[in-house]
């Protein structure tokens, strides 16, 4: 019987546990949930895979900002692309643009072989880049990219229904709709767009009380009330919401 994949994003070792114990299907590991996602440590990857028994995509994302990188940089996403391999990560998530914001075939093909034979999962670079899925996403399963990560180029996944699902009609690689995804919008957001795996988080804000009444701050920037916060999965919320999948009827 066909269901709805769910992709659950995380930002450290107690994050992907809980979306295990959720009832998640994969997990993409990320450091820095807060800039968009970068690339864990070798350290969560061992951690999480001997704590969880489904897939861990590993983000391959050196700096917050774009996805038109240095020289250096680029070392770096090949050298952590090898080492998280070694450490046990099943797929990876990448993009790579040039400066005209298009597709950087020449990059995706080098690190492609970095990746080893790894599952490899576009991410939403595609939603700001100017090639359209009809050209790009032919060009992306040659490569050997298996699927994508889009909110349809909007800032939502339900804004962006009508590209998820041009996308999806394309058919040369997988369709993760990610971005703005929640229970009361998951249903007719399958519904619209015919996708069949969704990506999301479910953060809750905790306290490490270490840092209360310091007079130097080491929270999120430009947050300084904020500062002995920090985000984790709502075990609770993330099982309901899980739960509510399980139930959709598939058109």
């Amino acid at each position: 019987m066909e269901k709805i994949v769910v992709e659950v994003c995380c930002g450290s070792v107690d994050d992907a546990v809980r979306a295990a114990e959720a009832g998640a299907d994969r997990i993409e590991l990320n450091a820095a949930l807060y800039v968009g996602g970068l690339t864990p440590s070798v350290g969560a990857v061992l951690e999480t895979k001997a704590r969880v028994n489904i897939p861990v995509v590993c983000m391959i994302r050196p700096r917050a900002g774009g996805f038109c990188y240095t020289a250096l940089e680029f070392e770096t996403m090949l050298r952590d692309t090898q080492e998280l391999a070694k450490a046990g990560a099943d797929s990876f998530a990448v993009g790579f643009l040039t400066e005209e914001g298009r597709l950087d075939e020449k990059r995706c093909k080098i690190w492609a072989e970095a990746a080893g034979g790894k599952e490899m999962v576009f991410h939403r670079a595609f939603d700001i880049m100017k090639n359209p899925p009809e050209e790009v996403l032919p060009r992306l399963a040659e490569i050997g990219f298996r699927r994508i990560l889009t909110s349809g180029r909007e800032l939502s996944a339900p804004a962006g229904a009508d590209m998820i699902r041009r996308c999806v009609e394309v058919g040369a690689v997988e369709v993760l709709a990610g971005g703005g995804v929640r229970g009361e919008n998951v249903g007719e957001l399958i519904r619209r767009t015919g996708c069949r795996q969704v990506h999301f988080t479910c953060h809750t804000k905790v306290s490490d009380a270490s840092v209360r009444d310091a007079q130097l701050s080491f929270g999120l920037p430009n947050a300084p009330n904020e500062q002995e916060k920090f985000d984790i999965i709502d075990n609770e919320k993330l099982t309901e919401l899980i739960r509510l999948i399980r139930t959709l009827t598939l058109p």
